[in-house]
């Protein structure tokens, strides 16, 4: 139990999920084998999965709330509802947590414990088995884009500017000066960051403690994709523009820029349009140059920025 506990406190962990029911059993086994239950609430926000994770929450894990959606929520949405349902219910901090995200021994315990003291968000780290793969953390924002740190060899309490929504413990008086996260635009990427951001804009303590560690299945969807991979093509590059799960997904982009940086983040989602225009005439000439460069490597080409 996080220190300093009291008979009033009360914790929530929201985890969204959509149609992953294997995936969705195993991150509920690892908060019954930390036995979370017994000093936190969880609640699974099912965005009308139509697999088998309905029956598998009625039968196998009834002691687990649930909220139903249509679909529609996406991430967000998922984490709005979710949040606005535990705070309905009493909830003094709501912990983040991806299905995703397997939180190892203390983890927990030890983001709530913190927010408890900073009255503020705090994150984890979240590491993916597979070599290679995208760690989830925070960062700062360079230039109008999310940075993510360099994480330090030793355990360290570090300030950030944004985090991932992998696993994140927010404290009460979070919401009650920022709200919850906007459903509108930022409906799956960006929203963690956005929340996150605006909330350090507000003066609220915003960290992430490397010392709070999870297993997270790794991501090798789009969302995480270069443009300059050569296995992306044009039309897919185009195509993301209307998929929400990808970074470059137009509506939750000009959102995220528009609102936090206003007239310069308008500029960067229109330098992001004419990338992905002039996106064939850079792989053409990135392919005459590969021919034409002895002893040139794939990688030593991908190295180098589009222009």
């Amino acid at each position: 139990m996080p220190a300093s506990s009291s008979e009033d406190f009360a914790a929530w962990i929201v985890i969204p999920v959509h149609n992953r029911a294997s995936i969705t059993r195993q991150c509920l086994e690892r908060l019954q084998h930390l036995a979370i239950t017994a000093w936190a609430s969880i609640l699974v926000v099912d965005d009308g999965s139509t697999d088998d994770t309905a029956r598998m929450l009625r039968e196998d894990f009834p002691h687990v709330h649930v909220l139903q959606g249509d679909g529609r929520w996406w991430w967000t949405g998922a984490i709005h509802e979710g949040m606005r349902h535990a705070i309905l219910n009493g909830a003094d901090v709501i912990c983040w947590l991806n299905d995703d995200t397997l939180p190892e021994p203390g983890a927990l315990e030890m983001l709530v414990a913190r927010v408890r003291e900073s009255h503020g968000i705090c994150g984890g780290v979240s590491r993916p088995v597979e070599e290679g793969a995208t760690v989830y953390g925070g960062g700062v924002m360079r230039q109008r884009w999310p940075r993510a740190l360099t994480l330090p060899e030793t355990p360290a309490r570090l300030p950030v500017e944004w985090l991932n929504g992998n696993m994140v413990a927010i404290h009460q008086w979070v919401w009650r000066k920022i709200g919850l996260p906007r459903t509108r635009g930022t409906i799956h990427n960006f929203a963690d960051m956005e929340y996150t951001c605006e909330a350090c804009r507000a003066g609220i303590p915003v960290e992430l403690d490397t010392a709070a560690r999870a297993t997270a299945r790794a991501n090798f969807s789009d969302s995480y994709r270069s443009w300059r991979d050569d296995s992306l093509s044009w039309p897919a590059v185009w195509k993301g523009f209307t998929n929400p799960k990808v970074w470059w997904y137009l509506p939750g982009l000009l959102a995220f820029k528009t609102r936090l940086f206003g007239w310069r983040g308008l500029l960067d989602c229109f330098q992001v349009l004419g990338k992905a225009a002039a996106l064939p005439f850079y792989k053409c000439l990135r392919t005459c140059l590969c021919a034409g460069k002895a002893g040139a490597t794939h990688d030593d080409l991908y190295s180098k920025p589009a222009r």
